[in-house]
């Protein structure tokens, strides 16, 4: 990723978050949700293409403004590529992407959930073949951490993508449930996750003084933890978005010196998409916290989390 130029980068990492919002858009039911993720799924390709536009130097920042059919034709007609035989790829399907985002956008019509799931497929694909194709990077390269202003997040962010690249994924999904953890500590320690285990129904059924003071405790703990959760809406995530988090990652302890400890949920396991959507989902996070100051940062005293990022993976009894 060195290679290219920031500008550039930030193209690409525009692109991919377009397809990603597309992706949960696309999964559900509203049919404004999945009008919204057609465009969304278009303007991560029209993104992209203009970075090759751009990149490549066929046209420049001020003449930009052309139709889609004529961008990829350009793209195409550029001497080095046409000398090269690279053609965009995935040329007809984004064809048909392009002008059922023009009956969705001047039309209102509502596309199916098997075109969207189309869409879905193809987009992915289009860009895990274009961006090493034209960037000389892999799709997974293109990641958001390197804005991640906290060296230790940072490379706690790595160490997650390089878990997924060596489709280690259940360590990958732990180690972006880490993140967001640390990275939120500034407005919340972790999300609520007691359920039906509230202060309200464990006050039923008391037996003797130590269930009153368990019951006490429990409302205390559930209090701070709805605080805590009203503040992680507050910073802008969405509460859709924090429930598919916490139900498709595990829930991370964090002992007295900040080392992480990992519960899997029951019933759960993890693939690549799950944890490609988590640490895309936790990075997104700490940027948005970022950009508000709340400061997402490891805290001093917290040594064991900087053995942990450091490489120090939790024990097997744990």
């Amino acid at each position: 990723m060195e290679k290219l130029p920031q500008i550039v980068l930030r193209r690409l990492l525009l692109s991919k978050e377009f397809y990603f919002n597309a992706v949960c858009e696309s999964e559900l039911a509203s049919e404004l949700e999945r009008m919204i993720a057609v465009h969304n799924f278009h303007i991560a390709i029209e993104i992209l293409t203009k970075a090759v536009l751009l990149h490549h130097e066929i046209r420049g920042e001020k003449t930009l403004n052309i139709d889609f059919e004529s961008m990829l034709a350009e793209i195409d007609k550029h001497p080095p590529f046409k000398a090269r035989n690279i053609k965009i790829p995935y040329r007809q399907e984004l064809r048909n992407l392009n002008q059922y985002r023009n009956l969705v956008q001047h039309h209102a019509m509502v596309p199916e959930q098997s075109v969207m799931d189309d869409f879905r497929v193809f987009t992915r694909r289009f860009l895990e073949k274009s961006i090493p194709l034209y960037f000389d990077i892999e799709f997974s390269e293109v990641s958001r951490f390197e804005f991640i202003e906290d060296s230790l997040l940072k490379k706690l962010a790595s160490n997650a993508y390089e878990k997924l690249q060596s489709d280690e994924y259940e360590q990958s999904v732990c180690l972006s449930a880490a993140l967001f953890v640390y990275g939120s500590s500034s407005i919340t320690d972790f999300l609520p996750h007691e359920g039906l285990n509230s202060a309200f129904f464990a006050t039923s059924g008391l037996r003797d003084f130590r269930d009153l003071t368990s019951a006490i405790e429990k409302t205390h703990d559930r209090i701070r933890d709805s605080e805590r959760f009203t503040a992680l809406v507050a910073s802008g995530l969405k509460l859709a978005d924090i429930k598919r988090f916490e139900s498709r990652t595990p829930h991370v302890t964090l002992a007295i010196y900040g080392h992480p400890w990992f519960q899997s949920r029951q019933d759960v396991s993890y693939g690549q998409s799950d944890a490609e959507w988590a640490i895309d989902y936790a990075v997104s996070s700490v940027l948005l916290w970022q950009r508000q100051e709340l400061n997402p940062s490891i805290r001093d005293h917290w040594s064991g989390a900087v053995e942990f990022i450091n490489g120090e993976w939790p024990k097997e009894d744990a």
